[in-house]
């Protein structure tokens, strides 16, 4: 479901940009003054109401839900640490841990520090990013970098596609938005599919799959004739490996659809081998995840901000090649690490 939501999400912005370009009015309203909606103006318009009808709705409605399965998963942590001989203490304090992440400060203090000393605010943050650091697994790193990986490929692809359609191909802001919203309308179905075979097929398999797809699709987006021959203001168009329109949009299509449906698969293998020290309070699994995921977009935008800057005619190949490159490190970590991406 999470990646289906993503791709109605993906799908539905292009489309409303689309309609926004239409659009070139301005009105009055009381206190806030002179309003101007138009294709610059009302993006961030529209943006701000959703924003903050949900902001409304989450205030109003929202309840911290109980993690399912972590009496289950605490349990098996307990078996691994009892069938590796770990210390009694160990064992003791994972048998006595508690949902609440208060119990995570008070285990560790009552260790470290004497009992008399109060224990400030900042000194429980501290405590708290202590048994994260402790708690993130190599199997979580993993799951971490490929969230992060996969953000930033995708951001380069998605974000960039606006400056690499209208400087090789002349398309209008119409026709770049049209790709957006069918490429998304196509992901739905595909997100739902893996969805489905994930009830029969291993997550890691899957990976694999989606990840091997999503290199395909950005090799097709390497113009291979800017290094095989003298580059050309026309991009190359007369030869047959040049990278032209469908090529294109077949390449950006293999690796949005694959990628954005890899975002559900690597999401539920994060939830599997996540500790159960990160499944309740505010500093957990879906903070590190939201973390690493914005921080990877943000690198990917500064990423092609500095392409940009520094060669628009090569900007297809110096964005792709190192994004094709990032994905086949993906497949060999998922590859080389396959027998702990399972819980």
């Amino acid at each position: 479901f999470f990646g289906v939501a993503t791709a109605m999400g993906s799908a539905l912005g292009p489309a409303i940009a689309i309609a926004l370009d239409e659009a070139d009015f301005q009105f009055e309203l009381p206190i806030y003054g002179n309003v101007i909606l138009n294709g610059m103006t009302g993006p961030g318009y529209v943006m701000g109401i959703l924003w903050l009808l949900y902001t409304i709705i989450l205030a109003i409605s929202f309840a911290e839900p109980d993690r399912v399965g972590l009496d289950e998963q605490r349990a098996k942590e307990l078996a691994q640490l009892k069938s590796n001989d770990c210390a009694d203490d160990d064992i003791e304090n994972l048998a006595n841990f508690a949902s609440d992440s208060s119990n995570l400060e008070t285990n560790y203090y009552n260790e470290n520090i004497n009992d008399e000393v109060q224990i400030t605010e900042h000194e429980k943050c501290l405590g708290k990013m202590h048994h994260v650091r402790a708690d993130i697994t190599p199997a979580v790193q993993i799951c971490m970098f490929l969230l992060f990986s996969k953000m930033f490929t995708v951001e380069s692809v998605i974000s960039a596609a606006p400056m690499i359609t209208k400087n090789r191909y002349g398309w209008s802001v119409q026709k770049i938005g049209a790709l957006g919203t069918i490429v998304g309308c196509v992901t739905i179905p595909i997100s739902m599919f893996i969805g489905y075979i994930s009830r029969y097929r291993e997550d890691r398999l899957i990976m694999l799959g989606l990840m091997t797809i999503a290199a395909f699709g950005m090799g097709f987006l390497i113009d291979v004739t800017d290094f095989i021959g003298s580059p050309t203001d026309t991009y190359n168009e007369d030869k047959v490996l040049a990278v032209g329109p469908w090529r294109y949009t077949l390449g950006y299509s293999l690796v949005v659809c694959s990628v954005q449906a890899f975002d559900g698969v690597a999401g539920s293998v994060l939830s599997k081998v996540i500790p159960t020290s990160l499944a309740s309070g505010t500093l957990n699994s879906g903070l590190l995840a939201t973390t690493v995921g914005t921080f990877g977009r943000a690198c990917g935008d500064a990423f092609i901000t500095i392409v940009g800057l520094v060669d628009l005619r090569h900007v297809l190949n110096m964005l792709f090649v190192p994004s094709f490159l990032i994905l086949a490190l993906d497949l060999a970590l998922i590859w080389w690490n396959y027998g702990i991406l399972y819980a």
